[in-house]
């Protein structure tokens, strides 16, 4: 019986090495749109992390959620919409609404 023990032992400890080593899933982060303002104004998240923006109010023509350094640029989200971005490389990047300038927001990528 012992070695039956041993081999049990050897498969646990297996399978928590696996999970130790095995890379941490990409996470999901939400940021609502709406007139003037998005919610939350700031995100921190890691490299490979998505955000997904929600437009929740009535826009003629939509909102359209861009970074300020031009990297992204959603298309217009029409109400209830929701358009996502992977983020794939570490820093901080401001974000607005385009029809609304004054909408600002900052993305941290760690």
């Amino acid at each position: 019986m012992r070695p039956m023990r041993r081999i049990a032992r050897s498969g646990a400890a297996a399978l928590v090495a696996v999970a130790l080593a095995a890379p941490a899933l990409a996470a999901e982060v939400k940021v609502t749109v709406g007139h003037n303002k998005l919610d939350p104004y700031q995100v921190k998240i890691a490299v490979g992390d998505t955000v997904v923006f929600h437009n929740v109010d009535e826009m003629p023509g939509g909102h359209t959620v861009a970074a300020k350094d031009g990297s992204f640029e959603s298309p217009p989200l029409a109400k209830d919409q929701k358009w996502s971005h992977a983020f794939e490389k570490a820093g901080s990047y401001p974000i607005l609404i385009k029809q609304h300038p004054d909408a600002v927001g900052e993305i941290v990528v760690e």
